[in-house]
């Protein structure tokens, strides 16, 4: 019996890679305003005027400043949810993943400082054990406390340090600037790293078998992220 053809794509009409490009003109236009100061402060003039669109255009694609700003975080959160998984891809241990999570954070200062100022607006009012964005990083901290890897009172406090303490650390970093060490999750990368576990009740020489396995994160989606449509 002949193979079956498996089914052409369709080609992406014309229009349609129009309206996606411009979406994404706008979207990184408002990252940009977002991430310098804050979604409150930008106006929907500010937004268009950096995207070098009319204001009508803008009405194409969203609503308000409240709906582009959803779309700002969604994605950005999206990009590293997906990188903290690319990242701890065949990864077992859950202490492990967590201590690489929290160095992409540090990471993405070095790479991306844009969005990873706009990334610490969005989790510095994103502690809500309830949010979808922080699903990944749960799962990883409830089997870390069921496994007896980590020692802390509740899932709650162990999400709270987790992300205050990566975001402070993000903060510095933006603030103070990065060296090459960051891309290695080395230097200050690695003392924080060091201190979150700590606190989660791993034990030190955990801490330094953990920490000595190396960390690249160059081969990511999110480290090469390219040319959009």
């Amino acid at each position: 019996m002949a193979a079956r053809k498996a089914p052409e794509e369709k080609p992406i009409e014309p229009g349609a890679r129009r309206r996606e490009r411009m979406r994404y003109v706008l979207i990184e236009a408002a990252t940009r305003l977002f991430a310098k100061q804050g979604v409150d402060a930008t106006t929907i003039d500010e937004i268009v005027d950096l995207a070098g669109v009319a204001k009508g255009t803008f009405y194409n694609y969203f609503t308000d400043r409240s709906e582009i700003a959803l779309a700002v975080a969604s994605g950005i959160r999206r990009e590293f949810n997906e990188g903290v998984a690319e990242l701890n891809e065949g990864i077992d241990d859950p202490a492990e993943r967590v201590a690489r999570g929290v160095r992409l954070f540090l990471y993405l200062v070095a790479r991306d400082p844009v969005r990873a100022r706009m990334l610490g607006r969005i989790y510095q009012s994103g502690i809500d054990i309830g949010k979808s964005g922080n699903q990944h990083l749960l799962g990883d901290l409830r089997e870390g406390m069921e496994l007896g890897r980590f020692q802390v009172p509740s899932l709650e406090v162990a999400l709270h340090l987790v992300v205050a303490l990566g975001t402070a650390g993000m903060g510095h970093l933006l603030d103070k600037g990065t060296g090459p060490e960051i891309l290695r999750g080395e230097g200050y990368a690695h003392d924080l790293a060091t201190v979150l576990l700590q606190g989660l009740g791993v034990r030190r020489a955990e801490i330094a078998r953990i920490l000595a396995r190396p960390f690249d994160a160059s081969h990511l989606t999110l480290s090469n992220r390219g040319e959009r449509p």
